[in-house]
């Protein structure tokens, strides 16, 4: 059965045309190493005031903490890999074509990945998310993908590729009404959404801009932005309950478009109107890919790395004055600072294993960095199944099975969703009887999130050391 995603095995045989188009190690790890960023702050022993240090927080509003990098980091580094990704495809004989339509099919992946990690295990909701994905492996199992298949067998994977993809389509719209008004409602903004969507406009530009035009796109986007935060602003008669007034066209926008499918905490930090930056960060990221990329030696390159590091870092502190380092709306400042940050953390990594080949210290990373996506993905599964899991306490109706069945029949919508006296979720026993039973409760907190991240790199190792990787 194809799937949407292939397991990657390393072919020691296959050479690409040109020197310059080897794997980046630094870039593997340097991803690693936001990953690993992101798990951490996703998931801590508890969000409850004052269980978090500062620095694993995002800032309330204007300015940045640590938190604040990561997902622009990420962002970054997925536009470097596309350069050197289009660059090899291309030069090993792919129409640009073939390779748009992968793009559109990772984007969609990835984007259904994303509505599913929100609406998981809501089974009901995911349903046809999930039967879409899977009718594009079957779709894409046979090249090209909109063929009608040369083999009686392939055209048996494209007949069922379809039916998936066409009965999702009207799953979903005989069943619209539970989408709209489930408990609590599907967010359609969000972190693999936002990267979907900056991926697919990236590729778009990249494919019809050289160089040049990708500066040209990129500072157009930049400015264009800022210039729609500073010039319009929300209707007059448009007054939510929302904490921060700077962020309320974009919030405006949003309602517009998604209606209350949207974060809690308002503004949506992944929404619509925000996500024009995020496509500059990306490709800022291109931009420095096609350094990297270049035919220059490899202390040039660092050079290069630190030199424009230092210029965006000092643009973004003069941009700052004008439009504040905010995340949450994403500010033109926050795009070239955070690109500035992100050149300087890849200079360093690419001096020290590039260069110096200092290595040991980053294998760690590189396991995580060469399945980003799955490892995002799965980590955050899991933590949602900790948190319906529930153990029952002393006077609680319901033993610990009885309590795992209904959970499951309350996420399938058989029973109504459980408020169940005298239990707690599985997350919540194992950090007040495994970690804060011997220490405080901020470090018990940092200490669950950093053995989380521990126990994910005991199940990545296996799988790198089989170079089994999983490519959306």
């Amino acid at each position: 059965m194809p799937v949407p995603y292939k397991i990657g095995r390393t072919k020691m045989g296959e050479k690409f045309l040109a020197e310059k188009s080897q794997r980046l190690i630094s870039l593997d790890v340097f991803r690693g190493i936001t990953i690993a960023g992101m798990i951490l702050v996703n998931n801590p022993g508890s969000w409850g005031p004052g269980l978090r240090y500062a620095p694993l927080e995002h800032a309330n509003w204007n300015g940045w903490t640590p938190t604040d990098l990561i997902f622009p980091f990420f962002l970054f580094i997925v536009g470097v890999a596309m350069t050197f990704s289009f660059d090899k495809r291309i030069a090993m004989g792919q129409s640009r074509l073939r390779l748009f339509e992968h793009v559109l099919r990772r984007t969609f992946i990835i984007f259904l990945l994303g509505l599913i990690l929100t609406g998981f295990p809501r089974w009901r909701l995911i349903f046809p998310f999930i039967g879409f994905i899977v009718g594009l492996g079957f779709l894409f199992a046979d090249e090209p993908p909109l063929s009608f298949g040369k083999t009686v067998q392939e055209q048996v994977k494209k007949i069922i590729a379809w039916i998936l993809l066409v009965g999702s389509i009207i799953y979903f719209i005989v069943d619209f009404n539970y989408f709209q008004t489930s408990t609590p409602l599907i967010r359609i903004p969000g972190v693999l959404q936002r990267i979907a969507l900056c991926y697919l406009f990236t590729a778009i530009i990249i494919f019809f801009a050289k160089v040049r035009g990708r500066i040209i796109w990129t500072v157009a986007l930049i400015v264009i932005y800022w210039l729609i935060m500073k010039l319009f602003s929300a209707p007059l008669d448009y007054r939510p309950e929302i904490a921060h007034p700077e962020g309320m066209l974009n919030d405006w926008i949003d309602a517009k478009i998604f209606g209350a499918h949207v974060y809690g905490e308002r503004p949506d930090p992944e929404g619509l109107l925000s996500t024009i930056p995020a496509i500059a960060t990306t490709l800022l990221g291109v931009l420095c890919g096609n350094w990297l990329n270049s035919s220059r030696e490899n202390r040039d390159k660092l050079l290069g790395l630190f030199f424009m590091g230092n210029v965006l870092l000092f643009i973004g502190i003069c941009m700052h004055q004008g439009f504040p380092i905010n995340k949450k709306n994403w500010s033109s400042s926050y795009v070239v600072f955070t690109a500035g940050m992100a050149l300087q953390f890849l200079g360093m990594c690419f001096y020290l294993i590039d260069i110096k080949s200092i290595k040991k210290w980053s294998y760690s990373f590189l396991v995580f960095g060469v399945n980003p996506i799955f490892l995002f993905f799965a980590s955050g599964i899991v933590a949602r199944m900790m948190a319906r899991i529930k153990i029952p306490l002393e006077g609680c109706q319901y033993s610990f099975i009885e309590l795992i069945y209904k959970n499951l029949a309350a996420s399938v919508g058989i029973i109504s969703p459980l408020d169940i006296q005298n239990s707690i979720n599985s997350k919540e026993w194992i950090f007040r009887n495994i970690f804060m039973s011997w220490l405080s409760p901020i470090n018990a907190s940092l200490l669950f999130a950093i053995t989380y991240i521990f126990i994910w790199l005991l199940i990545m190792i296996p799988m790198y050391k089989k170079k089994l990787f999983i490519k959306i």
